[in-house]
This record gives structure tokens, C-alpha cells and sequence, in this order.
């Protein structure tokens, strides 16, 4: 398997200068992404790092934005629903089929977006490449590292033995019934009844599910 670790500034970007105006480390996990027209809609989870003071702003500038369609908070936990205008060889290339997320995406203080991304074949990751070193709107593109590793090391094949029983089955449910798909396919009142759980239950199990989820995902 062919991995791929790059970092980048856009001018673009909806989170990275807040994120570098309030001193922040922010790592984000894509759930869901749709084109369309000239439009990306994009839902992920976030995880906050940094002063709560600063975290209190960061998410009252972002509520600010006009692309931030959607936004919830639950402690340390952020959904976001956004829609930004990219063309269609960046969507392509980025949202390729043949390539994996394999950790969450971050940013950084400094104002950087970074990536580890794999894919059975060596020529996905190379068109990547190649998209993101032309792209008018990236700022700066730098590769870290481009090599070939073996399956176990992929790190998200990790995760979801360590989730328990009824918090891995609410959150598999929610995703296949379409609780982050944009708009929604499906709600909690919903997803209890399929699930014969109170509403609260559910919720709960929900949220501890992505609560231990995205901070397995951090990088050690």
C-alpha cells in the first residue's frame, strides 16, 4: 500500500486562519462529502485543542461564516457541515475513490492543513500530487513523506474493536441511515425507534461513540 503524508496553506480555507488567530491545533475527521455544481458540501468531526477562552471565540467567529451551514457542539466534539466552491479536477483528485483517509486531517497554529492519505496503487496519490502543486488557490504544498507500507500499519483499522457494543451500533446505524449525510436522511427521534432505545439512550450512546472515536484517531 502506497502512503502519502503532504501539508498545505489555501487561501480558501474555512478553519485555518481562525484556527492560527486564536492559537489552536485542530484535527478533523471528513464523514461525508457531495458536489455540487460549482459547490463541495462537506461534514466532519472535529477535536479542539488549545485555551478555552480561545476555543469560545474560535467557534463564535465560525458560526459567523457564511459556509458553515451546519454547526453542533458537544464538549470537545464539533460537527461541521460546510460548502465551499472548488473545481472539478480538485474534487476528483482529493476524493478519489482509490485513495484512504487514514487519520484525521489537522491544522495547525501555524496556519498549515495536513494529510495522511494511502492507496492501494501509487498512481492516485500522484495525480494528487500533481492537482495540489497547480492549484491556484494552494498557497504552499509540501510533501513529508511518500512511501510504500505494509496494511498494519494503516492505523484507522484500529478503532472500532475499542469501541463498545452499543456505542459501535449507534454510530453505525446513524452513518448507514444517513444522520451525517447533507441534509439529513434521518433524526434521533428516528434512529431510537429503529434502534428500541429512549431517544436519550440513543443520544448518549451517539455521543460517547464519537467521543472515544476521534481521540483514537489523534496521532500518538
Amino acid at each position: 500500500m502506497w502512503y502519502l503524508k503532504f501539508k498545505l496553506r489555501h487561501r480558501d480555507c474555512i478553519f485555518a486562519p481562525l484556527v492560527k488567530k486564536y492559537n489552536l491545533s485542530i484535527e478533523f475527521f471528513p464523514l461525508r462529502h457531495e458536489m455540487k455544481g460549482k459547490n463541495l458540501y462537506t461534514s466532519a468531526l472535529h477535536v479542539t485543542k488549545g485555551d478555552e477562552k480561545d476555543i469560545k471565540k474560535y467557534l463564535k467567529d465560525l458560526k459567523k461564516n457564511p459556509r458553515v451551514i451546519e454547526m453542533e457542539v458537544s464538549k470537545e466534539i464539533i460537527f461541521t457541515l460546510t460548502k465551499e466552491e472548488t473545481d472539478k479536477e480538485s474534487y476528483e483528485a482529493i476524493y478519489n475513490t482509490k485513495i484512504l483517509y487514514i487519520t484525521p486531517g489537522y491544522n495547525t497554529p501555524d496556519g498549515y492543513e495536513g494529510w495522511e492519505v494511502a492507496s492501494w496503487s501509487r498512481k492516485p496519490l500522484e495525480n494528487l500530487i500533481k492537482v495540489m502543486e497547480k492549484a491556484k488557490n494552494v498557497t504552499h504544498f509540501e510533501i513529508l513523506r511518500f512511501e510504500e507500507k505494509g496494511l498494519g500499519e494503516v492505523y484507522i483499522l484500529q478503532l472500532f474493536p475499542d469501541l463498545p457494543k452499543k456505542q459501535r451500533g449507534a454510530i453505525e446505524l446513524a452513518y448507514k441511515s444517513g444522520y451525517y449525510q447533507f441534509p439529513k436522511k434521518t433524526n434521533l427521534d428516528k434512529l431510537a425507534k429503529v434502534a428500541r432505545v429512549s431517544k436519550q439512550t440513543f443520544q448518549e450512546n451517539l455521543k460517547k461513540a464519537e467521543s472515544r472515536l476521534m481521540p483514537l484517531l489523534l496521532r500518538k
